[in-house]
């Protein structure tokens, strides 16, 4: 089990300031001016419900409440972002009101749980009722991520001589408990209420990247060897298992894989996302550091640019399309997104070309993307209160609000967050 915080693994040695590319820096200002003047205060300012705990995600242009419902998964992804603010910049002027934050929905989180201990998708204000059961793992990973990053805080706490009133030891507890839970989901969906898992041995990106990221979470924030061994063991499985989704052609991660790899015989086989393949890619270029794998971290930064050139939409004004059909069908799940310009998949790539450019330091492959990418962003995504979220084709907005049911305070101040520090003096994971 882990013991204390300690240091997280540096994705990279220091880097010289002066040494680096000087459109990078000025990129750098926009990225911390962005979450430190606007996106950070939009959410502290709007989303926190002081009354009952938790957090509001569904704010319009303005930052007014629309939907008092408490969507959970978010409630996690918020919970972790509050929490590593805190411990990310000890030196902010606003950390005890991040403190604060954090504190209003560690507590809340564990109303999603039933007597089951099934994860309830959405709860009326107060917690008291739940609203959606959804019958997916992902609750589950975003709990964890919450409670795991409370926990960092609580020993950051305690590592500078404060305190904090909280039981340090059952909020970890209760990540790993989660955990192990959510593992036992995602080896046999019938336990979260969907169908038993098919006998072909399917397996989706998005569960073997879950489980993965969650271990090189532990992984880091453990002082235990065995621990830190077993957690070591699961991220060089999912390496191998990532490989699987890799489609060297077009040099993209698809989203489902048979175990011989790639099957574009079934709509599910040809579904693509370019955010999700960037996400992953920048996941797995972490995962190498801890089980070092030349080949794969040269299939990570391929996925990136491959990942760019078939997603990106030349044809109406670029951004990054949600979702297609590798051998252009209809898409059998086709939404009012696939073909609409997501926040998140941009976020991702800005998270993905700043890594990669820091990692190879090659400015002629990565610095053109990095640029094209920012500006889309900061041209239609941002303006001086948070981000819209969903754009139409042509990248004018399909609505103004600024959070829902499935966005909230985390792809963007992540994002954020690790751009400026990759391009600090030093990055911790």
């Amino acid at each position: 089990m882990p013991q204390s915080l300690g240091p997280r693994q540096p994705f990279r040695e220091s880097l010289e300031m002066a040494a680096m590319d000087e459109s990078l820096l000025q990129l750098r200002a926009v990225w911390q001016k962005d979450l430190f003047e606007n996106v950070v205060p939009f959410w502290l300012d709007h989303s926190l419900d002081t009354e009952y705990g938790g957090y509001f995600s569904a704010l319009d242009e303005h930052g007014e409440v629309y939907d008092d419902t408490k969507y959970m998964w978010l409630n996690g992804r918020a919970l972790y972002m509050w929490a590593r603010l805190y411990c990310d910049f000890p030196e902010a002027s606003e950390r005890d009101q991040w403190r604060r934050a954090a504190e209003l929905g560690a507590a809340f989180l564990d109303k999603a749980k039933d007597d089951q201990g099934l994860l309830f998708f959405s709860l009326s204000r107060d917690g008291s009722e739940r609203l959606h059961l959804q019958r997916k793992p992902y609750a589950a990973v975003f709990y964890v991520q919450g409670k795991l990053s409370y926990w960092r805080m609580l020993k950051v706490i305690e590592d500078e001589g404060g305190s904090h009133g909280e039981d340090a030891a059952a909020v970890l507890a209760s990540a790993e408990a989660m955990f192990e839970t959510l593992l036992e989901w995602i080896e046999d969906p019938s336990k979260c209420g969907r169908p038993p898992a098919a006998p072909s041995n399917t397996t989706k990106l998005a569960d073997v990247m879950c489980a993965a990221s969650l271990s090189l979470d532990f992984y880091h924030l453990s002082a235990d060897a065995e621990t830190r061994e077993g957690h070591k063991r699961r991220i060089a499985q999912a390496c191998a298992d990532v490989l699987r989704h890799y489609d060297a052609s077009k040099r993209i991660l698809v989203e489902q894989a048979g175990p011989d790899g790639v099957d574009y015989a079934t709509p599910a086989g040809r579904l693509f996302l370019p955010g999700h393949s960037i996400e992953v890619a920048w996941f797995l270029l972490q995962m190498v550091e801890v089980a070092p794998d030349e080949t794969l971290k040269n299939v990570a930064l391929d996925a990136i640019e491959g990942s760019l050139e078939r997603g990106w939409d030349d044809a109406h004004g670029g951004g990054l399309l949600y979702m297609m059909d590798l051998e252009g069908r209809p898409l059998v799940d086709a939404t009012v997104t696939n073909d609409d310009k997501l926040w998140w998949p941009c976020t991702e790539a800005l998270i993905a070309l700043v890594m990669a450019h820091t990692l190879t330091g090659d400015d002629d492959r990565w610095g053109g993307w990095l640029r094209k990418v920012h500006a889309y962003c900061y041209d239609h995504f941002a303006t001086d209160a948070s981000w819209y979220g969903y754009l139409k084709r042509d990248g004018t907005p399909r609505h103004t609000a600024k959070g829902g049911n499935y966005m909230g305070f985390f792809h963007l101040p992540r994002a954020l967050i690790m751009c400026v520090k990759m391009t600090g003096p030093r990055y911790y994971l």
